[in-house]
Parts: C-alpha cells; structure tokens; sequence
C-alpha cells in the first residue's frame, strides 16, 4: 500500500491516474509533495452525559509550505490555525483564531508520515492511503491509519489508531471538473493496549463510526474535497461522555507560490508612496484637524492618564473618558506624530509568511472604530493585499500592557476584527482572513516608556506562505 497523506488530509499535491494494459482501471500513484491551504470545518450536534447541549462548530486552517527532499523524505512545514468563531450554513466569513499550532514532518518514499515537530495536529495521518494496482469501480481495500483527537478541546490528545476500508467509486463531475470518488468507512475505538504515555490518561473508551467521501481532481490528482459523516462517543474516567454527531467537510487549496522578494518590493513601494502622499496633506498632524484622541494606535483602555495643566500651573490628571486636546496634550501628539513612520507600514519577513506592521493606525478612545483620518492607510494596505489575490491573511491586535490584561485582550481582539472589516469593504474576500488579538502579551518596545508603549500599540498583517 501506498500512503496518501492530506495534512489534515492533504500533504501530497498531486496524484497519478494510469491506465495499464493488464487491468482497465486507475493506478494511483503518490508524487512529490507542493505547498497546500486547507480548511477543516466541522459542524456536530453535542451532547453532555445524554444530553443535547446545542451544536458545536470548530475549524481548523493550515498553511503548510513544501521544503524539498531531505534524507527522511519530503520534508513539509508551516502552522495549523485552531478558530473558535464560526457562522451558520458555512457562510464566508472572517474568523476568530483561538490558537496557533506548528508542525514540521516528512513523507518517505512510501508515503509515510515521520514528525520532528508534533504538537497533535495534522489530525489525520495515513489517510486515504491507495493500493499499488488498478482500481475499477466497486474494489475495495483496507489500511491502518490514525487520528489526533482532543474530543472536550482542552489540547489533551490522543493518537487513536483506524483501520479503514475503502471503496473506489468511479468518475463524475463536481463543480465543473471531473473527478473521482473514493468512499472510507471506520470505527473509533479504544485500544488500551495500544495507548501511548502522551495520551490523554482520563479518556479511557470510546465508540463511533465514520463514513467519508473524497473527491480526487482527475486530471491533476489534487484532493477536491473530504466530506466525513460521523457519530463519536467519548467516555471519561469520571463516569461523564460527550457525543458528537454530524460532518467534517476538508477543502484544499493550491496556491500559487509566493516570491518573497518580489513581494517585498511591492509591498514597500506601495508603503512609501501612501506615506509620501499623506505627509504632503498633513492629515496626521492634530493641527491637520483630527476631532478624536491624538494618539497614534490602541486607545484609552492601554494608556496612562496624560498630563494636564491646571488654572493654578500645578498637573492635573485627565481621565479616560475626556478626548480635549490641550496644550501639553498636542506638544505630546506633535512629538509622536514627528516621530511616526515615514510609510503606511513596516514590511517585515517572519517564519509565517511577509508581514506589514501597523504602528500609527489611530482609534477612537476605548473603542474599536478607526478614525477617518487614517482611511488612506487602510486604502494602502487592501492596495498592498490585491497583489496576492488569493493569498490568506492573518490579522493580530496588539496593545501596551498598562496593567489590564483582560481588557487589553478584549479590546486587541476587537481591533483586529474591525481592521478585517475595513480591509474587507476595500473589496478583500472575507475568507481569506483569521484574526487575533494578544493585548499587551506580545511586546517589541519597553511598556515603561512613552516610546515603547507607543510600539506596542499595533496591528500585524501577515500574507501567509
């Protein structure tokens, strides 16, 4: 047998379909691996100790980049994105990331899967795997593989192992294109003489079955789509269970690869000349007419009082809640304002991907709503976006940590998402986007002086890899 992997099922960019003289029918063949974008969305009714509690939607978004061959296989790494937000009848949508997972791994000439990084995901391993003859419709086949599962999402995981049997189809055609069929069926059981010490200890049996479809692109072999119908109980050592009935549906993408440096190029001519072309109309000054609080990035719920003069020359404090710009509060303003970045954004590379780093994006105080004045650097930034026209986009929040975590989170969070939504009215697909926010948990600068509180105040956008 021959392994398949798909990452959460799509590790492998393309099959082989041949026909043979000695049997009419499709060998499949698994080739060298390429890049890949995957979406693991899953919708389950869920019930507590035999109780419906509602439904339950999670996803999973994975970026994983091709490193070539190496002397254990094809080596493959990248990050899996865990969302917590989701919308009803699979709407496009931006989401909420609640957790960010790395992996790094390699296929061997047999299709197997090694780790040098396995922090639990992708979930599925050796699957589909494809037998080394021709297949016809109607021939089945059987291999082991294994799931990662974490049933209550406490990031407790288990290596559960399957034994699959699989079905080929035959030919049809699926929005357009031709594919094949090929339907899976298992069980989830526990084995207790097969658990392994990094097993969750307090998941002691589990019962369910699986039914999936998958959809192989014919004339390129990509994997189209997964589609896993499934109703899995978990059983605790408490005594408690939780059930969870419905689908799984997996999409992959191919994208194009991206040439960093032709990217970075691009992205830092469209930076420079958005800042050029608001420098010229001084709409960043607050003498250029700013109405809200003249501080450059993440509002009130991170700063500290500012100073104030009083009738009789002594300081006063002003509170959180006044938006006046005073005297001292403006030679303040005026000062941060001089000392912003000469660009919309700082183009920055990381290992996720070609970030550009928003430091000076202004927000009403205590608010998530951008201020007016800075529509030309939104402008910028979709401008900058439109040259990967189907690249994926991970917006963070970020604040200064003045002693709030809580809300500083809160308020990260909800930048972050209203930033999407401003990039997504300048006409960027929703779905191309996952956000976070990390408050004050992710400094660059010193929170203990003016200048590095006004660094940590910021707004990453990534294009992934």
């Amino acid at each position: 047998m021959k392994a398949f992997h798909l990452g959460v099922f799509a590790l492998t960019a393309a099959l082989a379909f041949t026909q043979t003289p000695q049997k009419s029918g499709a060998t499949i063949t698994a080739l060298a691996g390429s890049s890949y974008y995957q979406v693991e969305r899953s919708n389950w009714s869920t019930y507590v100790n035999g109780k419906y509690v509602g439904l339950t939607h999670r996803e999973t978004r994975s970026q994983i980049s091709c490193d070539g061959p190496q002397k254990n296989g094809i080596a493959f790494s990248g990050f899996f994105y865990l969302l917590e937000e989701t919308t009803k009848n699979l709407s496009k949508t931006a989401q909420g990331l609640n957790e960010t997972v790395p992996a790094r791994f390699f296929i061997g000439p047999s299709g197997r899967m090694t780790f040098a990084q396995d922090e639990g995901l992708p979930q599925m391993r050796d699957f589909p795997v494809f037998p080394d003859i021709p297949v016809n419709p109607g021939d089945r086949w059987q291999a082991e593989g294994t799931r990662s599962i974490d049933p209550k999402n406490e990031g407790k995981r288990t290596l559960l192992p399957i034994l699959v049997e699989y079905t080929f189809v035959g030919g049809e055609i699926y929005q357009g294109i031709e594919v094949y069929r090929i339907k899976a069926k298992y069980a989830t059981r526990i084995n207790k003489y097969r658990k392994l010490k990094t097993d969750d200890p307090s998941l002691v049996d589990a019962s369910g079955t699986h039914d999936a479809d998958i959809l192989v692109e014919r004339d390129t072999g990509s994997v189209v789509l997964i589609l896993d119908r499934l109703d899995d109980t978990f059983k605790y050592a408490d005594g408690s269970t939780i059930r969870f009935r419905g689908n799984t549906a997996i999409f992959t993408d191919f994208p194009p690869a991206i040439d960093r440096a032709s990217l970075v190029a691009g992205l830092s001519g469209i930076a420079d000349e958005a800042g050029i072309g608001d420098r010229a109309n001084d709409k960043r000054s607050p003498s250029g007419g700013a109405q809200a609080d003249p501080r450059p990035t993440s509002g009130t719920s991170d700063q500290s009082p500012s100073p104030k003069s009083g009738q009789d020359g002594k300081t006063a404090t002003t509170t959180k809640a006044e938006t006046v710009v005073d005297a001292g509060e403006a030679t303040i303003a005026e000062k941060i304002a001089s000392e912003a970045p000469k660009s919309a954004f700082a183009v920055e590379e990381t290992e996720q991907g070609v970030r550009l780093s928003v430091r000076a994006l202004r927000f009403k105080a205590d608010s998530d709503e951008i201020l007016t004045e800075e529509s030309w650097r939104l402008d910028a930034i979709a401008d900058a976006l439109k040259l990967v026209p189907e690249g994926h986009f991970l917006v963070e929040g970020h604040t200064a940590a003045v002693g709030k975590p809580e809300g500083e989170k809160t308020l990260s969070v909800q930048r972050a998402k209203k930033t999407v939504d401003e990039l997504v009215r300048r006409g960027i697909p929703a779905d191309r986007f996952i956000y976070a926010g990390y408050g004050g948990t992710r400094p660059i600068g010193d929170n203990a002086t003016n200048e590095g509180r006004s660094q940590n105040r910021r707004v990453e956008v990534t294009i992934l890899d």
